[in-house]
């Protein structure tokens, strides 16, 4: 074993860890209808604990009727003891330790979903929810400090080995603790002193009713990122005071809703960015502090808790993605770990994205929230299957397929394996994209899938080995519009010159803004092109997430990358493009290179032959619709569950 220290037994209070990997709580909205936990809430962190994580810190669970949301944990009332009983046990059953998170959500949240008035220390909306809090009451503070500590009574009533108090990301402890978002004047407002004595309260309510030797961990933010919040100096006075009136660990976090690209890093953060703020806590308390942030390799673990900047890593996304990272990490087998890559296209934008009522799903994992169902099982009736396509959905479906017994041949007309993974990988920022598709390969190969690159299917190839099922994963190829001029040896696809095939002159305009078109426009940018992007639509990057889409926008402005919405490519010249701009004819003068990014059309060419032959197929990923990778993975799978 390689990682010591990582690997090394830590205490946090009066409770022993194996290990110095936690599993910070992270919305799913697994949970059933009402806050009860749910068998699929359950199975998602029964793997985790299989796999070696040191201490489960089950998601968020709301202590107050007013924060409380459908389908997200609830823990305001004796009802939910018994299946949160069953989660705690199944967690230390399978080897781990359970923490349970206590939140209140405060202004961060709103009525439609609580069904009830959102309450904050002060009248001030969030301003992504953009909802007026209701202002507390002196009554109604002592109100919900009680149910902090009859939250954390019946966590510990539960099995819990802990409780966690989220005072973080913007949620109701940290608008107490932050001059940004609390603006009171009586006792809880105003001086630092008066700020922190909420959090000090609820700590000293819980102490009351679960003990002295109960661990209490406190999520805390470093910085809020954002003007008149909270600062790491005002941070580290918090940290000691936490530490005073009794908590057990510090786990360090950053940013609120308004700077949520900080708290919820996407592959544009670098790794481990958030780390030197927990060593500045870590410098003025005694107690341990956990990191977390885009930490997604075991070695910069190691390298982290070496170095003493933290006691413990939160390794959270990188155990959505791969379940079995700490076993994994701990036998050295770091090859076989799928990483996580910041993508946040399953675990943030498909949950925030639906207004908490979908849950969590990973564009590498599709097994998240389907644990039980994908547990490996030997077929008894083995296949020989034919792969057509050597992307994300081909690759995932073959080393699924494999390893449930059946024999593989995948074929690939390219190089190299990885599809749109491989090109995305080499927009700015993206290289890890590139690493995970090298890493499904290397895994395919790994798993002894029979992989044929530069090998086109085509129906002589079929009908020469004769398969018993067909997976047709051809992706798709880049739609070319109807535009005059756009044969000209001037025009390319936006495939080409991400590939390097191709090289465009020193003005060159994009046609399209979705996310190819913007990462095309960065891509020459940083060439030192000047770029201009024209998109029909009234804006752009409409199939990005938020928070990318945010960040992503920051570094068109900084690029110097100039945007026309509502314009429609007419005519493409060797000098110019004419333009219709929300009816009027414009000419962009001097665009010397135009490149077409306007979306892709299915390659799904195979399958007009395989509708009249006698071959068992199915179609999958972009062959059977243009759409993302995260699509052809999840189809994938169920292809391979199935067979």
């Amino acid at each position: 074993m390689i990682l010591k220290k990582l690997f090394s037994p830590a205490q946090i209070g009066s409770l022993t860890l194996t290990n110095r990997i936690i599993l910070p709580a992270m919305c799913t909205v697994f949970a059933n209808e009402g806050g009860y936990v749910s068998d699929k809430l359950i199975d998602y962190h029964v793997a985790r604990a299989k796999g070696g994580c040191g201490l489960n810190i089950v998601e968020i669970a709301s202590i107050h009727p007013t924060s409380a949301v459908p389908k997200v944990l609830g823990i305001y009332d004796d009802k939910f003891i018994p299946g949160l009983e069953q989660l705690a046990r199944a967690i230390k059953e399978a080897g781990g330790k359970a923490c349970l998170q206590l939140w209140h959500a405060g202004r961060q949240v709103n009525s439609i979903q609580t069904g009830i008035p959102i309450v904050a220390p002060s009248a001030i909306p969030c301003p992504l929810c953009q909802e007026m809090p209701k202002e507390l009451t002196k009554e109604e503070i002592l109100e919900l400090i009680a149910s902090y500590g009859d939250a954390a009574q019946r966590a510990k009533k539960a099995g819990f080995d802990a409780i966690e108090l989220h005072g973080a990301h913007g949620y109701l402890i940290n608008q107490f603790l932050s001059p940004y978002s609390n603006k009171r004047t009586d006792e809880y407002g105003g001086s630092p002193e008066n700020r922190t004595r909420f959090a000090i309260e609820v700590i000293k309510d819980i102490r009351r009713k679960v003990g002295e030797d109960y661990p209490i961990l406190f999520r805390m933010g470093s910085e809020e990122m954002v003007e008149g919040g909270l600062t790491l100096e005002d941070a580290k006075s918090i940290a000691q005071a936490l530490e005073n009136a009794g908590v057990n660990a510090l786990h360090v976090s950053i940013g609120v809703y308004q700077t949520v690209f900080y708290t919820i890093p996407t592959i544009d953060m670098p790794l481990a960015f958030n780390v030197d703020r927990a060593a500045a806590i870590k410098s003025v308390v005694s107690i341990p502090v956990i990191t977390v942030g885009r930490i997604n390799d075991p070695l910069l673990a190691e390298k982290i808790l070496a170095q003493g900047k933290a006691d413990f890593v939160a390794i959270g996304r990188g155990q959505i993605a791969d379940p079995a990272f700490s076993n994994k990490a701990k036998n050295d087998n770091f090859d076989e770990i799928t990483k996580c890559i910041g993508c946040i296209q399953g675990c943030f934008d498909v949950i925030f994205g639906s207004g908490l009522t979908q849950p969590a799903c990973c564009l590498l994992n599709p097994t998240v929230g389907f644990e039980k169902e994908f547990e490996e099982i030997k077929t008894d009736k083995p296949k020989r299957v034919l792969i057509a396509g050597g992307g994300p959905g081909g690759l995932e479906a073959a080393i699924m397929l494999k390893k449930k017994g059946h024999e593989v041949v995948l074929c690939e007309m390219d190089s190299k394996l990885g599809g749109q993974f491989f090109i995305a990988g080499i927009a700015p920022r993206k290289a890890e994209f590139t690493k995970a598709s090298e890493s499904l390969g290397q895994r395919a190969v790994m798993a002894g899938v029979d992989i044929r690159l530069q090998t086109m299917v085509t129906p002589e190839f079929i009908d020469g080995m004769d398969p018993d099922f067909i997976i047709i994963a051809t992706g798709a190829e880049p739609i070319v519009p109807n535009i005059k001029g756009v044969e000209g040896i001037n025009v390319f696809t936006a495939q080409d010159i991400l590939r390097g095939n191709e090289t465009t002159g020193a003005h060159v305009a994009v046609i399209g803004g979705g996310l190819v078109g913007l990462e095309t426009a960065e891509f020459l940018a940083k060439q030192k092109k000047k770029v201009t992007v024209i998109e029909m639509l009234d804006d752009v990057a409409k199939d990005m997430g938020f928070i990318r889409k945010v960040v992503t926008m920051q570094h068109i402005s900084d690029a110097g990358i100039q945007i026309i919405t509502n314009a429609k490519c007419i005519e493409i010249s060797d000098s110019e493009v004419l333009i219709d701009k929300d009816g009027k004819m414009e000419r962009l003068q001097e665009i010397d290179s135009v490149v077409i990014a306007v979306g892709s059309r299915s390659n799904n060419k195979l399958e007009e032959y395989l509708k009249n032959a006698q071959y068992e197929y199915c179609v999958i990923g972009d062959a059977k619709q243009a759409r993302k990778a995260i699509d052809a993975i999840w189809e994938a799978a169920e292809v391979a569950k199935s067979l």
